[in-house]
């Protein structure tokens, strides 16, 4: 799963920005060796290419490579592109340039792990309205950050393929749009992931019990989006984010957030421990993030026919009536909720879940402080009294709604 979310990453990444094959020149246009700079920066890569052709505010480099070899647990990387063109290049001055198209004309990329490899082909990819910037050579956080995000008003990556272990995955496009001030990166944007393809030869290569199969299944079709507000106060930031994954008729699973307060030299971290392929390190963090203030959230699961077609599936295979099986259900909600020691948490369990098992439609988990809570709170609450965090947090489950 982690070669394969890294994957998705490059893919993005390829669709937009896959130029990190320049190697220093002195006839590179400064917002082109800018992004390099910066990219090769944070990957570690070597890149080259076969040639560069300048035009005023246009350039054409052919055959562009960007290999990094694998080192650990981080596997091997090998992006290549047969040509990247970029047209009206414009210096908008501090350092900050903007492209008015970027295309891309068949990527490759390969990923070879300790375990597994991965290809994928991106045929045609382009971008439209990005913005670049250059990082100076003692970068504050605040320049670490601008350098990590990538601002475009368009991105598309077109059609992708993907092979790992014998299996194929299309994805019809991964587009983004983004709108705000290019000169602090603040503002929103939107991303969707259309028609990840999972064929049913390749489900029934992770699905060996043919679970799936036996719910009417022969493939699954995802559609990913995502969409954000960041803005800025003084040194620290307020993030939103909305995310869904949707199955097609299967059910859509979504989560929301939003935090304020939060350390612009952190959230450049995240981003850079992101793109190397890390994990974010929220121990070697926690002194940073004391102060982040949590606004609320929700994690949300909205049924399109999944828990009709998999309930008589588990009762079948516990050997039980499927009503007996959905009168099982409530009774262990009540038990798990127990824990909490809130009563009026375990009957709002309880009743939702019984509310979406006689109509599946939704059912949700919402956390919705009266007032914003900041972590170091959150860390200083009673385990001993989970009554009073479910409180503070105004955690609350709803049904159908």
């Amino acid at each position: 799963m982690k070669l394969f979310h890294k994957i998705l990453a490059v893919a993005c990444l390829s669709s937009v920005a896959v130029i990190p094959g320049l190697a220093h020149a002195e006839d590179v246009p400064p917002a082109i060796q800018a992004f390099l700079d910066n990219l090769q920066r944070q990957t570690s890569a070597k890149p080259s290419y076969e040639s560069l052709k300048v035009d005023g505010a246009n350039a054409t480099i052919t055959n562009l490579t960007l290999t990094k070899d694998a080192k650990g647990d981080d596997p091997a990387l090998s992006v290549k592109t047969a040509e990247v063109g970029f047209t009206g290049i414009a210096d908008q001055g501090n350092a900050l340039w903007q492209v008015g198209k970027a295309t891309f004309t068949n990527t490759s990329v390969e990923i070879k792990g300790k375990d597994a490899a991965l290809t994928a082909s991106i045929p045609n990819a382009s971008a439209e309205g990005w913005y670049i910037r250059a990082t100076p050579a003692s970068p504050t956080p605040k320049d670490e950050l601008l350098a990590t995000l990538t601002f475009a008003n368009k991105m598309s990556s077109g059609p992708i393929t993907i092979n790992a272990s014998g299996q194929t995955l299309k994805i019809d496009s991964i587009d983004t749009s983004w709108s705000g001030d290019p000169a602090t990166g603040l503002g929103k944007f939107s991303l969707k992931v259309s028609n990840l393809a999972v064929p049913e030869t390749t489900l029934a290569f992770f699905d060996t019990a043919n679970m799936w199969k036996q719910m009417g299944y022969s493939g699954l079709n995802f559609d990913i989006t995502t969409d954000g507000d960041l803005t800025q106060s003084g040194d620290n930031l307020a993030y939103s984010f909305n995310l869904t994954l949707g199955a097609r008729d299967v059910g859509a699973l979504s989560l929301k957030a939003a935090v304020n307060n939060l350390p612009v030299s952190a959230y450049a971290q995240m981003l850079k421990d992101q793109m190397a392929g890390k994990g974010i390190d929220f121990a070697a963090m926690a002194p940073q993030l004391q102060g982040v203030e949590v606004q609320g959230g929700s994690i949300r699961f909205d049924d399109a026919s999944i828990t009709a077609k998999m309930l008589p599936l588990v009762a079948a295979m516990q050997g039980m009536d499927p009503k007996v099986l959905l009168a099982s259900i409530p009774p262990t909600v009540q038990l798990a909720f127990v824990q909490f020691q809130n009563e009026a948490l375990t009957k709002q369990a309880v009743d939702a879940v019984t509310k979406f098992l006689a109509d599946p439609k939704s059912l949700m988990l919402s956390v919705k402080p009266a007032t914003p809570i900041k972590v170091s709170e959150i860390m200083a609450l009673d385990p001993a009294k989970p009554s009073d965090a479910v409180t503070r947090l105004g955690v609350t489950v709803t049904a159908n709604e």
